[in-house]
């Protein structure tokens, strides 16, 4: 079992989680900075949540959209034992949720890096976290920011995204919060899927143009998208979010 709380995040919501401090980030995030805000969905819209972490965008995605279709990936177990506990919580329906990480190609016990005083960071690409750590001890104690990154390795199972779609269902939403794995992810979508896909978000870091990687291969599957900086996080992080849509 994990050793998650109950975190009251306003009179209205609760929710299971391993860390506090980063279950409120989160949630300022999502529900205060509107960071998926503003997204049109038909009624009941089928949704995929790729990094689906304790839940929390699922949880916003239900109360804006009640008969929303969710499948959920998170790779990281105490994640998914939370995740499942807050489902429970809030009684949701039609949330799959999907025990693996998701990638280029299939692989079995993949090497996958997890904290668990920031769960939210945990990541098949550790590296991916010496810049946050740097700008962190600009204003932290080192020792602070070393403990927060202190990390549990687990392996995980990477599956590819199209061997979860079905010819005919679109895909009314793809969120993708993936820490270092969104190109992956992208690319383990066959061809004769892409059009299936209707809209995409999805938070990234820059670093190895990974930006440009998205950018470029949305705009080759006919979904030019918009970018702009991620909300709430300094921009020496070099965090966007990138936004687009099929052109119906």
């Amino acid at each position: 079992m994990s050793d998650g709380k109950l975190v009251e995040l306003d009179p209205t919501l609760r929710i299971y989680a391993a860390s506090a401090v980063e279950a409120r980030f989160i949630y300022e995030e999502i529900y205060q900075a509107g960071t998926y805000a503003d997204i049109p969905l038909p009624p009941k819209p089928y949704v995929l949540d790729v990094g689906a972490n304790i839940g929390m965008f699922a949880i916003y995605l239900k109360s804006l959209h009640p008969d929303a279709v969710v499948l959920a990936f998170e790779p990281a177990p105490p994640s998914v034992e939370l995740l499942r506990r807050n489902i429970e919580l809030h009684g949701l329906s039609d949330i799959t949720v999907e025990p693996v990480a998701l990638g280029a190609v299939a692989e079995r016990d993949v090497p996958f890096t997890y904290y668990p005083l920031i769960p939210g960071n945990s990541t098949r690409y550790p590296e991916i976290k010496e810049l946050q750590k740097a700008n962190m001890a600009k204003t932290l104690a080192v020792k602070v920011v070393e403990r927060m990154h202190r990390a549990q390795q687990l392996t995980t199972d990477v599956q590819r995204l199209s061997s979860y779609l079905q010819a005919g269902r679109p895909v009314d939403l793809l969120k993708i919060d993936a820490e270092g794995a969104e190109v992956d992810v992208l690319r383990g979508i066959d061809a004769e899927h892409w059009p299936l896909i209707q809209q995409v978000v999805i938070e990234v870091q820059d670093l190895d143009n990974r930006l440009d990687a998205i950018r470029d291969l949305l705009t080759d599957r006919g979904m030019p998208p918009v970018v702009r900086q991620a909300p709430l996080i300094e921009a020496e992080n070099r965090a966007y979010l990138v936004r687009a849509a099929r052109d119906s």
